[in-house]
Protein backbone atom coordinates (compact mmCIF):
# COMPACT_ATOMS: atom_id res chain seq x y z
CA UNK A 1 0.00 0.00 0.00
CA UNK A 2 1.54 3.42 -1.19
CA UNK A 3 1.72 6.51 1.09
CA UNK A 4 -0.78 8.36 -0.99
CA UNK A 5 -3.28 5.17 -0.31
CA UNK A 6 -2.17 5.29 3.71
CA UNK A 7 -2.83 8.96 3.67
CA UNK A 8 -6.37 9.51 1.79
CA UNK A 9 -7.02 6.52 4.45
CA UNK A 10 -5.96 8.33 7.63
CA UNK A 11 -7.47 11.27 6.69
CA UNK A 12 -11.05 9.47 5.65
CA UNK A 13 -10.90 8.33 8.85
CA UNK A 14 -10.69 11.47 10.33
CA UNK A 15 -13.79 12.73 9.42
CA UNK A 16 -15.17 11.04 11.91
CA UNK A 17 -13.39 12.64 14.94
CA UNK A 18 -15.91 15.64 14.66
CA UNK A 19 -16.79 16.23 11.13
CA UNK A 20 -18.76 13.42 9.85
CA UNK A 21 -20.21 10.04 10.68
CA UNK A 22 -18.91 10.47 14.03
CA UNK A 23 -19.53 6.43 14.72
CA UNK A 24 -15.79 6.03 16.50
CA UNK A 25 -14.04 4.30 13.39
CA UNK A 26 -11.10 7.13 14.07
CA UNK A 27 -10.48 5.70 17.39
CA UNK A 28 -7.37 4.20 17.81
CA UNK A 29 -9.10 1.01 18.84
CA UNK A 30 -10.46 0.31 15.23
CA UNK A 31 -8.39 2.80 13.03
CA UNK A 32 -5.13 1.47 13.86
CA UNK A 33 -5.91 -2.60 13.40
CA UNK A 34 -7.30 -1.73 9.81
CA UNK A 35 -3.97 0.02 9.35
CA UNK A 36 -2.21 -2.79 10.33
CA UNK A 37 -4.14 -5.52 8.03
CA UNK A 38 -3.53 -3.17 5.03
CA UNK A 39 -0.16 -2.78 5.88
CA UNK A 40 0.32 -7.12 6.41
CA UNK A 41 -0.08 -7.03 10.35
CA UNK A 42 -3.18 -6.59 12.22
CA UNK A 43 -1.63 -8.06 15.36
CA UNK A 44 0.85 -4.81 15.46
CA UNK A 45 -2.22 -3.25 14.69
CA UNK A 46 -4.15 -4.05 17.68
CA UNK A 47 -1.17 -3.65 20.10
CA UNK A 48 -0.80 0.38 18.96
CA UNK A 49 -4.44 0.63 18.86
CA UNK A 50 -4.54 -0.23 22.30
CA UNK A 51 -1.78 2.07 23.63
CA UNK A 52 -2.83 4.77 21.99
CA UNK A 53 -6.54 4.38 22.90
CA UNK A 54 -5.85 4.66 26.28
CA UNK A 55 -3.60 7.91 25.86
CA UNK A 56 -5.95 10.22 24.11
CA UNK A 57 -9.07 8.54 25.27
CA UNK A 58 -9.69 11.70 27.57
CA UNK A 59 -8.92 13.92 24.87
CA UNK A 60 -12.48 14.72 23.99
CA UNK A 61 -12.97 17.17 21.12
CA UNK A 62 -16.49 18.54 22.55
CA UNK A 63 -17.82 22.23 21.33
CA UNK A 64 -15.66 24.25 19.79
CA UNK A 65 -12.68 23.13 22.31
CA UNK A 66 -9.30 22.41 20.55
CA UNK A 67 -7.67 19.24 21.75
CA UNK A 68 -4.29 17.16 20.61
CA UNK A 69 -6.02 15.06 17.14
CA UNK A 70 -4.94 11.87 18.81
CA UNK A 71 -6.12 9.95 16.38
CA UNK A 72 -4.70 11.01 13.42
CA UNK A 73 -1.38 10.71 15.37
CA UNK A 74 -2.47 7.22 16.06
CA UNK A 75 -3.19 6.51 12.54
CA UNK A 76 0.52 7.89 11.19
CA UNK A 77 2.36 6.21 14.11
CA UNK A 78 0.89 2.92 13.28
CA UNK A 79 1.64 3.13 9.67
CA UNK A 80 5.26 4.07 10.62
CA UNK A 81 5.60 0.98 12.96
CA UNK A 82 4.57 -1.23 10.58
CA UNK A 83 6.67 0.19 7.68
CA UNK A 84 9.75 0.23 9.91
CA UNK A 85 9.47 -2.89 11.80
CA UNK A 86 11.84 -4.90 9.13
CA UNK A 87 14.57 -3.02 10.70
CA UNK A 88 14.95 -5.38 13.97
CA UNK A 89 14.84 -2.18 16.20
CA UNK A 90 11.04 -2.54 17.61
CA UNK A 91 11.15 -0.70 20.84
CA UNK A 92 13.43 2.25 19.14
CA UNK A 93 11.23 2.63 16.56
CA UNK A 94 8.25 2.54 19.07
CA UNK A 95 9.90 5.01 21.35
CA UNK A 96 11.24 7.54 17.77
CA UNK A 97 7.66 7.10 16.45
CA UNK A 98 5.62 7.82 19.59
CA UNK A 99 6.76 10.91 20.22
CA UNK A 100 6.53 12.02 16.36
CA UNK A 101 3.54 11.29 17.22
CA UNK A 102 2.65 13.69 19.79
CA UNK A 103 4.12 16.46 17.48
CA UNK A 104 1.87 15.38 14.72
CA UNK A 105 -1.04 15.35 17.29
CA UNK A 106 -0.84 18.98 17.95
CA UNK A 107 -0.02 19.61 14.50
CA UNK A 108 -2.85 18.58 13.39
CA UNK A 109 -4.44 20.30 16.08
CA UNK A 110 -3.35 23.68 14.79
CA UNK A 111 -4.58 22.31 11.11
CA UNK A 112 -8.13 21.84 12.92
CA UNK A 113 -8.14 25.51 13.89
CA UNK A 114 -7.10 26.44 10.44
CA UNK A 115 -10.17 24.81 8.95
CA UNK A 116 -12.23 26.19 11.27
CA UNK A 117 -11.55 29.68 10.40
CA UNK A 118 -12.70 28.33 6.51
CA UNK A 119 -15.36 27.02 7.66
CA UNK A 120 -16.47 29.92 9.13
CA UNK A 121 -16.63 31.48 5.69
CA UNK A 122 -18.48 29.00 4.71
CA UNK A 123 -21.33 28.70 7.20
CA UNK A 124 -21.59 32.66 6.56
CA UNK A 125 -22.08 31.62 2.56
CA UNK A 126 -24.66 28.85 3.57
CA UNK A 127 -26.61 31.31 6.04
CA UNK A 128 -27.02 33.84 3.00
CA UNK A 129 -28.17 30.90 0.86
CA UNK A 130 -30.62 29.47 3.63
CA UNK A 131 -32.05 33.51 3.93
CA UNK A 132 -32.89 32.65 -0.06
CA UNK A 133 -33.53 28.77 0.33
CA UNK A 134 -31.32 27.67 -2.02
CA UNK A 135 -31.06 24.49 -0.68
CA UNK A 136 -29.16 22.87 -3.39
CA UNK A 137 -26.18 25.32 -2.92
CA UNK A 138 -26.07 24.47 0.57
CA UNK A 139 -25.77 21.16 0.41
CA UNK A 140 -22.99 21.82 -2.23
CA UNK A 141 -21.36 24.38 0.14
CA UNK A 142 -21.19 21.36 3.52
CA UNK A 143 -19.86 18.55 1.24
CA UNK A 144 -17.19 21.42 0.06
CA UNK A 145 -16.12 21.93 4.22
CA UNK A 146 -15.92 18.17 4.28
CA UNK A 147 -13.98 18.07 1.38
CA UNK A 148 -11.64 20.81 2.39
CA UNK A 149 -11.48 19.42 5.44
CA UNK A 150 -10.04 15.89 4.17
CA UNK A 151 -8.15 17.81 2.17
CA UNK A 152 -5.99 19.35 4.71
CA UNK A 153 -5.41 16.41 6.75
CA UNK A 154 -4.65 14.52 3.66
CA UNK A 155 -1.76 16.77 2.81
CA UNK A 156 -0.61 16.98 6.41
CA UNK A 157 -0.27 13.02 6.72
CA UNK A 158 0.94 13.19 3.03
CA UNK A 159 3.79 15.19 4.03
CA UNK A 160 4.31 13.78 7.64
CA UNK A 161 4.43 10.33 6.26
CA UNK A 162 6.79 10.92 3.11
CA UNK A 163 9.50 13.25 5.23
CA UNK A 164 10.17 10.82 7.92
CA UNK A 165 10.59 7.68 5.65
CA UNK A 166 13.09 9.46 4.27
CA UNK A 167 15.07 9.84 7.53
CA UNK A 168 13.55 8.04 10.01
CA UNK A 169 14.96 4.40 8.98
CA UNK A 170 19.16 5.99 9.27
CA UNK A 171 17.74 7.26 12.73
CA UNK A 172 16.25 4.15 14.28
CA UNK A 173 19.00 1.83 12.75
CA UNK A 174 21.52 4.23 14.37
CA UNK A 175 20.45 4.69 17.91
CA UNK A 176 18.46 1.19 17.97
CA UNK A 177 22.38 -0.30 17.89
CA UNK A 178 23.35 1.41 21.01
CA UNK A 179 20.12 1.84 23.06
CA UNK A 180 17.71 -1.08 21.87
CA UNK A 181 17.63 -3.32 25.06
CA UNK A 182 17.46 -0.11 27.43
CA UNK A 183 14.14 1.15 25.08
CA UNK A 184 12.48 -1.89 26.18
CA UNK A 185 10.69 0.23 28.74
CA UNK A 186 8.93 2.14 26.45
CA UNK A 187 5.25 -0.07 25.68
CA UNK A 188 5.30 -0.47 29.63
CA UNK A 189 5.88 3.59 29.48
CA UNK A 190 3.13 4.44 27.05
CA UNK A 191 0.90 1.67 28.71
CA UNK A 192 1.11 3.70 31.83
CA UNK A 193 0.92 6.93 30.98
CA UNK A 194 -2.82 6.24 29.54
CA UNK A 195 -3.75 4.24 32.65
CA UNK A 196 -2.65 7.73 34.29
CA UNK A 197 -5.01 9.86 32.17
CA UNK A 198 -7.84 7.21 32.01
CA UNK A 199 -7.89 6.82 35.69
CA UNK A 200 -9.27 10.40 36.49
CA UNK A 201 -12.30 9.46 34.12
CA UNK A 202 -13.07 6.16 35.84
CA UNK A 203 -12.76 7.79 39.47
CA UNK A 204 -15.02 10.67 38.41
CA UNK A 205 -17.28 8.50 37.05
CA UNK A 206 -17.66 6.29 40.50
CA UNK A 207 -17.78 9.83 42.41
CA UNK A 208 -21.06 10.48 40.19
CA UNK A 209 -22.52 7.12 40.99
CA UNK A 210 -21.95 7.33 44.35
CA UNK A 211 -23.55 10.84 44.73
CA UNK A 212 -26.93 9.31 43.21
Amino acid sequence: MDLFLLSALISFLSLDTTIAFQVLISSPLFACPLIGWLLGDVGLGFEMGFLFQLLWLGRIPAGAASVPEGNIASGVATALVVLNQHLGFPNTAITLIFLESIFVSYLAAYSTILYRKINGKILDLILKELESLHFKMMILLEAASIIIYALIMFMLVMVILKLTQLFLPGVITGIGGLFESQLVIIKPAILGAGLAFVFPLFKQAFVKKMEI
